[in-house]
């Protein structure tokens, strides 16, 4: 199963839930996961969000988080799927979102989303964490 992950979930990945335990898990769970290089950034310039939230203390312990989190999620240049990028702006549910669609499209991949709006389209599947849970057969 191939997933592009949007940037609130991988902002789930700094506490401990079932999202990280996917991320960690993921090649075991035979699951393949990519993200825009851009979410690394979205990450980072909400620096002071993530380390409340994680309750990391310090900024080498989240640079060290965003490493590990590289480690399984392949990020990918805008480049790489821009060939997708006016497709992606007309299935999009919000054009904040399109370049996760134009990168499912160029991967034939799903997105992994807790955002219910981006279910509003019907050329891409979207599913959230609980549903990731169970087709991986997997309990919250």
């Amino acid at each position: 199963m191939k997933l592009v992950v949007d940037t609130n979930v991988l902002f789930s990945f700094f506490r401990e839930n079932p999202v990280r335990s996917i991320i960690l898990n993921s090649e075991y769970l035979g699951v393949k996961l990519f993200a825009p290089e851009y979410s690394i950034e979205e990450l980072r310039a909400n620096k002071s969000k993530l380390l409340k939230y994680s309750g990391l203390k310090t900024d080498k312990e989240l640079e060290f988080m965003i490493t590990t989190l590289r480690f399984f999620v392949e990020m990918k240049p805008i480049s790489f799927f821009e060939e997708f990028k006016e497709e992606s702006k007309q299935i999009s549910p919000d054009i904040k979102d399109s370049p996760f669609f134009a990168l499912a499209l160029k991967l034939d991949a799903d997105i992994w989303s807790s955002e219910a709006r981006l279910k509003r389209q019907s050329c891409v599947k979207v599913f959230n964490t609980r549903e990731i849970l169970k087709v991986l057969g997997r309990s919250a």
